[in-house]
């Protein structure tokens, strides 16, 4: 049991893990690390689903250290206009989110599609931010200015990318808090509530600093992201949205 909650951990980091852990993905190239924000979720919720729930002090351990390592994650994003960190930084605030379902008893299927839900988003803002510094350079998104007239289809899937990062519904990651929500006792409910409301307070801030102010001239030689490409962006976003009604569906009819 013991060496499964050790490689839980290291799938599923909480502090003080966690920060080695982020500073691995933060040195991996970009393709790299959008692959291992959702693989290594989905991973640690495989191996958590067969380990049996711990109680008494080890139990009490490991909710404190995922409600800490949730919030503190959540709360360091306010400060953060980086695109690169913010995804993966919003990814070590929901990963603790699992732990806590788990150690309320979530059933292992669950497990992993909360995972799942709760951690896909980030790897996709990573592969738009690849998008945004190739246009832009390192300056993207550090500057206030409005980025819809100079890329209109790229900004677009930037905002529909952060509504499924936040997880607004219908997006998969809202019901996928709500079940971890109706998972907890109502004392423990206040956490998930406390890191949803910094993850949209978060959003909020990096849609003011590139969404808004004056607009941003297009750099020389750059371009929006193709009509194909355009496409490729809105059936995703059509197939996260179907995932979650359904997911909506079975949430309402279980």
């Amino acid at each position: 049991m013991i060496e499964l909650l050790v490689c839980a951990v290291v799938l599923l980091p909480l502090l003080p893990f966690s920060l080695g852990v982020n500073a691995v993905l933060q040195a991996l190239p970009a393709w790299l690390r959008a692959l291992l924000l959702v693989a290594l979720p989905v991973a640690g919720a495989y191996v958590l689903g067969g380990v049996a729930v711990p109680v008494g002090p080890l139990a009490r351990v490991i909710q404190v250290l995922a409600a800490v390592t949730a919030l503190l994650y959540a709360w360091r994003l306010l400060a953060v206009r980086e695109l690169f960190v913010w995804a993966r930084l919003q990814a070590s605030s929901s990963w603790p989110l699992v732990w806590l379902a788990w150690l309320y008893g979530m059933p292992d299927d669950r497990l992993i599609a909360v995972a799942l839900g709760l951690s896909l988003p980030a790897a996709v803002l990573t592969l738009l931010a690849c998008a945004l510094r190739r246009r832009l350079g390192g300056a993207y998104l550090g500057l206030r200015g409005r980025l819809g007239p100079a890329y209109p289809r790229l900004t677009g899937a930037l905002v529909v990318a952060l509504l499924a990062a936040l997880a607004a519904p219908p997006f998969p990651g809202f019901f996928a808090l709500l079940a971890v929500l109706f998972a907890m006792p109502a004392v423990c409910v206040f956490t998930v509530l406390g890191v949803w409301i910094l993850w949209s307070w978060a959003a909020a801030l990096l849609w003011q600093h590139g969404l808004f102010g004056d607009p941003w001239p297009r750099p020389v030689g750059t371009s929006d992201l193709s009509v194909s490409a355009g496409a490729v962006w809105v059936l995703l976003a059509l197939i996260a949205v179907s995932l979650g009604l359904m997911g909506s569906w079975a949430w309402w009819m279980r």
